[in-house]
């Protein structure tokens, strides 16, 4: 084993995380949620599209079929090969965008809900009212809707966050993985080694089309320092990977991964591209590294 290699990968992982921790860690310190009496504009509602002609439940049923169809490719995935293709950065990807279109079609459900109460509860009595209020509040109480947007205190905002990052973390990383596939690994890769399925092509188009479709409709905002949350969560696959290995598993998702591979540092600051696989896992059919490939 060559330890300078080890080292050097180790220590590429562990300033990437340390890096994008301090960077989350200083910018939301500085932060401060804006404030109805300081001129701050409030927060658009996560329910609402950036578009007025598109209504809430439109942006619902979107969302719902978004995540029952990548769920149904997650499904096909998994039926085509085994468990194990969920070691994959690919298929960690698809599970975490899975995991936002779910949540976003409970918030948007959520909205539907309060401004259908909200209509049938104040619009006799206030027919010049607008849909900036509902901000607030579910109305099942009596409290009027807030338009400062301090309803997202405590688990409201907290959930609200969790909402935006995992919607940040899958742009990246779906980006990441379609533009390596797409971009280097269909044209350049010679063809008595390459055979592209249907599987592979709903993975990589259905979950950039959702997301980019996503981004053009919804009005969450989009820090760019919250690219450390994306650089964390690749960390965290390497990280869980070597833990993997120590704990007795012995086929890599990607050579790369190995501590001691002469290429892992170089890698390791590129993130987890596809390369040749020549320690997958023996009881299936070998698959490039962005879920994709099948080698005969």
């Amino acid at each position: 084993m060559a330890q300078w290699q080890c080292f050097l990968s180790f220590a590429v992982v562990a300033v990437s995380a340390a890096a994008s921790l301090g960077a989350i860690l200083r910018v939301n310190k500085l932060r401060r949620p804006p404030r109805a009496d300081d001129g701050s504009a409030a927060p658009s509602p996560p329910w609402m599209s950036c578009w007025s002609r598109v209504p809430p439940s439109w942006l619902l049923a979107f969302r719902a079929t978004a995540a029952v169809a990548l769920a149904a490719v997650l499904a096909w995935d998994l039926r085509t090969y085994d468990p194990s293709i969920m070691l994959y950065y690919t298929e960690w990807t698809l599970l975490l965008e899975i995991a936002y279109f779910a949540a976003a079609t409970l918030c948007s459900a959520y909205g539907c809900r309060m401004m259908y109460c909200y209509s049938s509860r104040d619009r006799a009595e206030d027919p010049e009212s607008n849909d900036d209020r509902l901000l607030g509040p579910s109305c099942g109480g009596g409290d009027e809707p807030n338009p400062s947007g301090d309803a997202w205190e405590g688990a409201g905002r907290l959930g609200l966050q969790l909402m935006q990052i995992g919607y940040q973390v899958s742009a990246g990383a779906v980006v990441l993985t379609d533009a390596v596939f797409w971009g280097l690994i269909v044209p350049f890769t010679l063809s008595a080694h390459f055979s592209l399925n249907a599987v592979m092509g709903c993975i990589h188009s259905l979950n950039l089309v959702f997301l980019l479709t996503e981004t053009a409709l919804n009005t969450l905002p989009f820090p760019w320092f919250r690219i450390a949350y994306f650089i964390l969560w690749t960390c965290l696959y390497v990280i869980i990977q070597w833990i993997a290995h120590v704990c007795g598993m012995t086929w890599w998702p990607y050579p790369f991964l190995r501590p001691e591979s002469s290429l892992a540092p170089l890698w390791l600051q590129i993130g987890p591209h596809r390369s040749n696989r020549s320690t997958m896992h023996p009881s299936r059919t070998e698959k490039l590294d962005l879920g994709a490939t099948t080698y005969k």
